[in-house]
């Protein structure tokens, strides 16, 4: 089954950048680090007219979700709240990763 978490992001005034540079080198150590064991994509994302707003997908693929989010999402979580508000769910979906 897969499944993904969203980690949502907004950066307090004036934060955005040095939240852009973090979720970058968050994205490197974790490419390079252990515990991604079922992570099929990491994908970030800014919101196109909202400056400072950012969002995480990690699509995980495993025989079943946890439905609190995994250890590195909720890492992620944990050291992004230092730039502003988080929002960390996980969404699960018969059709996930069929692509129009």
């Amino acid at each position: 089954m897969k499944w993904l978490e969203m980690i949502r992001v907004q950066a307090a005034g004036g934060q955005g950048k040095g939240l852009e540079e973090r979720i970058s080198a968050l994205h490197d150590e974790v490419r390079k680090g252990p515990g991604t064991n079922g992570l099929v994509e990491w994908m970030h994302l800014q919101q196109a007219s909202v400056p400072g707003s950012f969002a995480i997908y990690l699509i995980w693929e495993a025989e079943r979700p946890d439905a609190q989010g995994s250890p590195l999402g909720l890492n992620l979580t944990e050291a992004l709240r230092a730039f502003g508000l988080v929002n960390h769910s996980v969404w699960i979906s018969p059709i996930l990763g069929y692509y129009f």
